[in-house]
């Protein structure tokens, strides 16, 4: 799967609702991931190189009067890497404030939510809800929240998902399964 329908928002747009993406040189990739101490997962890896980061909030043909408000930001490499280790920070240091990096945040209640080798790559808003990838696992491109719900199979799908569905599916999956929990 190719992310060519995304091109189109780089560079990025400037309304809230818009989604949008800057580029990365390869050099950044490769400082994140030396400063992580792993590769990315493949699917998040190629998502870097061929589109970058940014913002997906609207979907391709959005309703009349479409506002949407998280931020379902597709996080820097570098942004990624540091929270990642200051997941591990946490574990084994007293941490004052919440994990910050370029003008990204991370409380402290998420920081304690996650394992290490969580790999928080995606704000869904308000620095304390993420979703992850878990690049040691046997399934590194799926995507997660940090409670163990997967919400896709694949890193492509997910941004397919986000893109031609809804920007906010995943949060019905959520809702299914603690709905299903309730049941049982």
């Amino acid at each position: 799967m190719t992310y060519e329908y995304l091109k189109q928002f780089i560079p990025g747009g400037s309304e809230v609702n818009d989604n949008w993406f800057l580029p990365l040189k390869s050099e950044e990739i490769v400082t994140a991931e030396q400063k992580l101490g792993v590769n990315f997962p493949s699917q998040l890896r190629s998502f870097y190189q061929e589109i970058g980061f940014g913002m997906l909030r609207s979907p391709e043909i959005p309703p009349a009067g479409y506002e949407f408000y998280n931020n379902n930001e597709i996080l820097p490499p570098l942004v990624v890497a540091h929270f990642s280790k200051e997941i591990i920070r946490f574990r084994t240091e007293t941490i004052e404030g919440p994990a910050e990096c370029e003008d990204h945040w991370m409380s402290n209640a998420t920081l304690e939510m996650l394992e290490p080798g969580d790999l928080p790559f995606f704000e869904i808003g308000d620095s304390s809800r993420f979703l992850i990838m878990r690049p040691a696992s046997h399934d590194p491109n799926a995507v997660w929240t940090p409670s163990h719900i997967k919400i896709e199979d694949s890193f492509e799908r997910f941004i397919w998902r986000l893109y031609y569905e809804s920007p906010w599916f995943y949060d019905d999956i959520i809702e299914a399964h603690y709905n299903k929990s309730r049941l049982s």
